[in-house]
This record gives C-alpha cells, sequence and structure tokens, in this order.
C-alpha cells in the first residue's frame, strides 16, 4: 500500500500509530505534550465535500453560476483527472442553502478526440424566452486556431443540445485566435452582448493588449464586432461576468499575469451609464487559492462562485493543481460602490448550534468572561489548544490585537506540533497570512491579504475537511486549502504581546 509505505517513512520513525479506518492514522510523537489532541493523517481523497463541494468523481472547475427562482444552477468543467483523451466537459450542481447541491452530471459533453471540442472551456448561461442559451469554449491546442466559440441550447437547465450550425470564430486581423476563449452573454437594453477573452490589438493606444472582445447580437445567433468592452497590461483577462448592483455596474475577471504568479479574481466598477472604469485600491476579491469566480443572483442579492486549488498527493508540501472545490462568497456594496466578501447568509443560518470547546493545553493564556487572554513579554507562542471537529463547522468571535505582534488562529495543533500552518494578523504588516510553521519558523506564506483598518476584528472562519475560508468584518475573505488541517486539533494564540479572543463554534 503505497500511501502506508509514504506515512511510515515521514512520519512513524520513532513514533506510536494505530489504524482507525482505511484512510486515517493516527500518530502521537512520544515527546509530545500528554494532553495535545492526537495527530490524524488523513487522506482527503476520500473525504466527502458537501459545504465546498465537489463531485464523486472528479473535482470542480471554472464555475458558471445561473439563477433562477431561488436555485443557483452551477454548471462547472468537470475536472476528472482520469488521463481520458477528452477532458473538461460541463457538469452542473444546483443548490438553494450553499450547504448541500445536487449533482446533475454530465451536461454539455465534449466532442470527439481531436475534434474542436477535444476539451470544453469557460461559457455562460442566459435564458431568452422559454429557451436557455449556453455559449462555450471548444478548445484543441492541436488545432489553428486553437479555440472557437459554440452553442448548446435547452428547455430545462438539464437536457442541452449542441447547436451544430453555430460557430463564431476569432477575426482573422487584429486578433490572437488562439486565445479566444470564456464566452460571456448579459443583455444591454434590447440588445445581447457577448464578452470574450482575447488578446488583440487596441487602436486607441496603439498596442496589443489583454481584452474583453465585445459582440452584440439581438438574435442570439449573428453576433456583430464592436469596440473592446475592456483591455488592460495584464497577460490574459479569464472567466470574464459582469453584473449592475444598485447605481454601479461590475467587471469581474480573473487575471493571467505574466510572471504567472499572481492570477486572482479581481473587479473594476463604474457608475451606470459612464464610460470610464475605476480599479478600487483593493481589486482582488480573495487571494490565490480562489480562482475563476463569477457571480449569480437576482437585484442586491449576489454571490461569487470559485473553486479552491487542490495539491499533488493531497499533501501540503505538494504543487498546486488546477480544480477543486466550490467556494461561494456574498457580494455586498460599500456606499461608494466598492464590493465586500462576506459568508453567505445561508451558511451562517445552517451552522448556527453552538458546540462546546474544552482546551487541551494552555501556555501562557488565560480564560474567563468567555475570553481568552493569551501573552507574554518574550517571542514564544502563547497558545490555548482545543480537540479537533470533525465535519462541517464554523467558529465566529472577535478578536483584539492589542499589544501582539502576531497572533491569530493555529491548525494542525496536535502531537509535537513540530509542522502546524497559522492565520497569522501580522500587525506590523497589516496583513492576513496563511504560514506553514516548521519548529516555530516561518517556511512558507500561502495566502495573503490587507487587514480593515484597526485593531478589533469580527471573525467567521468556515471549515470543511482541508477547505478553510477566512471572513474578517464582513467585508474581506481568504480562502485556503490545508490538509493538515482535517482532523486535527486547532488553536489561538499571541507572539511579542498580548491579545484577547473571544470564540464560539457552531456546527449544523
Amino acid at each position: 500500500m503505497k500511501y502506508l509505505s509514504y506515512l511510515y517513512t515521514l512520519v512513524l520513525a520513532g513514533f506510536t500509530l494505530a489504524a482507525c479506518s482505511d484512510h486515517e492514522y493516527i500518530c502521537n510523537d512520544q515527546s509530545a505534550d500528554l494532553n495535545a489532541p492526537a495527530y490524524h493523517d488523513v487522506n482527503d481523497l476520500y473525504q466527502t465535500y458537501n459545504l465546498f463541494w465537489k463531485p464523486a468523481d472528479g473535482w470542480v472547475g471554472d464555475p458558471m453560476p445561473f439563477y433562477e427562482d431561488g436555485r443557483y444552477f452551477v454548471m462547472y468543467l468537470h475536472d476528472a483527472r482520469d488521463g481520458g483523451d477528452t477532458f473538461h466537459p460541463f457538469a452542473m450542481a444546483s443548490t438553494t442553502d450553499f450547504i448541500s447541491y445536487n449533482d446533475h452530471g454530465i451536461v454539455v459533453p465534449c466532442g470527439a478526440d481531436n475534434s474542436q471540442e477535444d476539451a470544453l472551456g469557460t461559457g455562460s448561461t442566459i435564458k431568452v424566452g422559454n429557451t436557455y442559451y449556453t455559449y462555450y469554449t471548444g478548445h484543441n491546442a492541436n488545432l489553428w486556431p486553437a479555440e472557437k466559440i459554440y452553442l448548446a441550447t435547452s428547455q430545462d437547465l438539464r437536457t442541452w443540445t449542441k447547436q451544430t450550425d453555430f460557430l463564431l470564430e476569432a477575426p482573422l486581423n487584429d486578433v490572437d485566435r488562439n486565445e479566444f476563449r470564456d464566452p460571456f452573454v448579459f443583455k444591454e437594453g434590447n440588445v445581447y452582448k457577448m464578452l470574450i477573452t482575447s488578446r488583440a490589438y487596441v487602436s486607441a493606444v496603439n498596442d496589443w493588449k489583454a481584452v474583453l472582445l465585445q459582440y452584440s447580437s439581438t438574435d442570439m445567433l449573428n453576433w456583430n464586432l464592436e469596440e473592446p468592452f475592456y483591455f488592460n497590461g495584464e497577460r490574459i483577462l479569464e472567466c470574464p461576468d459582469v453584473f449592475t448592483m444598485g447605481n454601479y455596474q461590475y467587471l469581474i475577471y480573473s487575471n493571467w499575469d505574466w510572471a504567472g504568479t499572481d492570477r486572482r479574481t479581481r473587479y473594476v466598477y463604474r457608475e451606470v451609464g459612464s464610460k470610464s472604469w475605476i480599479t478600487p485600491e483593493q481589486p482582488a476579491l480573495d487571494d490565490h487559492f480562489f480562482y475563476a469566480g463569477k457571480t449569480a443572483g437576482e437585484g442586491d442579492e449576489r454571490y461569487l462562485f470559485g473553486w479552491c486549488y487542490t495539491r499533488e498527493n493531497h499533501k501540503d508540501t505538494g504543487y498546486k493543481i488546477w480544480g477543486g472545490s466550490l467556494v461561494a462568497h456574498q457580494l455586498l456594496q460599500f456606499s461608494d460602490g466598492t464590493l465586500k466578501v462576506a459568508m453567505p447568509t445561508p451558511i451562517r443560518s445552517a451552522l448556527s448550534r453552538e458546540i462546546d470547546l474544552s482546551y487541551k493545553v494552555m501556555n501562557d493564556a488565560l480564560y474567563s468572561n468567555n475570553q481568552y487572554v493569551l501573552g507574554n513579554d518574550g517571542e514564544s507562542k502563547a497558545l490555548a489548544v482545543f480537540d479537533g471537529i470533525k465535519g462541517a463547522y464554523r467558529l465566529q468571535g472577535t478578536l483584539h490585537t492589542g499589544n501582539a505582534k502576531r497572533c491569530g488562529f493555529e491548525f494542525g495543533a496536535s502531537g509535537n506540533r513540530s509542522e502546524v500552518h497559522d492565520l497569522v494578523f501580522d500587525m506590523n504588516t497589516r496583513t492576513l497570512n496563511l504560514e506553514r510553521i516548521q519548529n516555530g519558523q516561518t517556511v512558507d506564506v500561502i495566502t495573503s491579504i490587507t487587514l480593515p483598518k484597526g485593531n478589533e476584528f469580527e471573525i467567521e472562519i468556515i471549515v470543511e475537511n482541508a477547505v478553510c475560508v477566512v471572513y474578517i468584518n464582513g467585508e474581506k475573505a481568504l480562502t485556503n486549502r490545508i490538509y493538515q488541517m482535517n482532523r486535527n486539533g486547532w488553536g489561538l494564540f499571541a507572539q511579542g504581546g498580548e491579545a484577547t479572543f473571544s470564540i464560539k463554534a457552531f456546527k449544523e
């Protein structure tokens, strides 16, 4: 058994081990605090995801949500990872509460091997009359052009027919015909608009740019090219999405920078009727482990759906792999039009049964009047450790950072804690970071966002298996995947001063 052999090699030298199931093992260093929670090594491949949903036979790629009558239908690129000749057909799941999803399976299959539809790429769905139109990308890197736009229609959102007489190709001139994908269709007045991700020559700046090409149509079948909808200096602008909320129009996209190291879901916005886009001071809606975000909703209710990366061999040290678990954020507005990223209200309502927290280890920490006060005069960690919580749960409370230089939450806080993952409120840099810590030293900063102003924060954290999403003040989100977190203890910590936590835990 390869997994067990791997586990023995890395973990069991000098450790004790007891098998709990076919896919879970417990080990504890004999030098660990005897009160510390036992360390679990859980293979995430065999875990069921409901809240951060994934299909049983694969993973979620770029989501394409559509809202109707109180239900969110989320088409997505199905990532089977089976080495098949064709890949990424459209599958669909739906939900009303963001805590459970119905799996509708494959709805738009790939084409034949070596055809233009060898792989499918991101698209979008719109309803006109009684017909649903889904425009999508046909991709084959061995053909020229590599990408073309296709159409499938449906009367019920579940059974789809490819319209083989429809085809939209990039223009012959001034457009990169191999970068022509991710169609997004919306209605503006009496005209339908289609945005397509590409690179193109922009005459207004006399240069090639990352562009959202803009087409218009009145019949959904014949599309006319217009001036670009938006362009900038990025490498490419993936998965565009446009919506209006109140007095503002928003453009969501996922950037692909030239270095390939900064790929996040971002936005720009403008007042309705204006032609000038505003780039907010903080355009990213999350960090690197949330990607390809697109929205759906009605009126001022708007949710952003993306996916959280997986890692090679389901290990925290493995490289990032495209595709993973579905993550949904709620989008709200500040008065100036900038966006807040908040926990979906239905998730908070579902995870509302308070559960008891009993600490296992307390180092330089006191508990009194429903508050944990942690701190010391040195740089060592003041720590309160709790047992791991199985299944999906929510942590909610307040953190007052006081004079602590670093404080926050520790995951994987079991055994001797020689390696843990810390959600660090770094008050020197004023960032919230996910850091991998080995023997007390930071070896990797995995994700990071800028903290809101002040030193008191309202915190909500949702955890299911290896996925963890943090919300700060109901306005910022940080999505993470932490395999070590699964079933293991967690804790509160402070360094370089004193911090105060008021924290409660909730389950369904």
